[in-house]
């Protein structure tokens, strides 16, 4: 999220580059910086902790390619950002949705784990 991009040279003014937005991307680039992940995330479990919920760290990983109906897992089951269409089985699902049962999945499997 915090990458650079390079500017492109101006081919009108010898030595000098084209408009990237440069400077609206490093305020960006220093508010993401500067969130402080780790006490969001102290906040998050104290939170669910009072909720009687409680956090679970899952691998991201093809978590929106990974079919939830037949486990295949292919970088063609997302045709666009926002549809999920597996190749193997035929499901049609939006991509988030597809995305968020896998993260539940993977924690309930994470948690039933760890109580056994």
């Amino acid at each position: 999220m915090v990458r650079t991009v390079a500017p492109k040279p101006d081919p009108e003014m010898p030595g000098g580059f084209l408009p990237n937005g440069a400077a609206a991307k490093t305020g960006l680039n220093r508010s993401i910086s500067d969130a402080g992940w780790g006490v969001f995330l102290a906040i998050l479990n104290a939170k669910a902790e009072s909720a009687g919920r409680e956090v679970m760290a899952v691998d991201p990983r093809n978590t929106s390619r990974r079919c939830p109906g037949c486990g295949h897992t292919a970088k063609e089951n997302r045709p666009t950002q926002d549809k999920f269409h597996c190749i193997a089985c035929g499901r049609l699902a939006h991509a988030d949705t597809v995305g968020a049962v896998n993260v539940l999945r993977a924690g309930l499997v994470r948690r039933n784990a760890a109580l056994a």
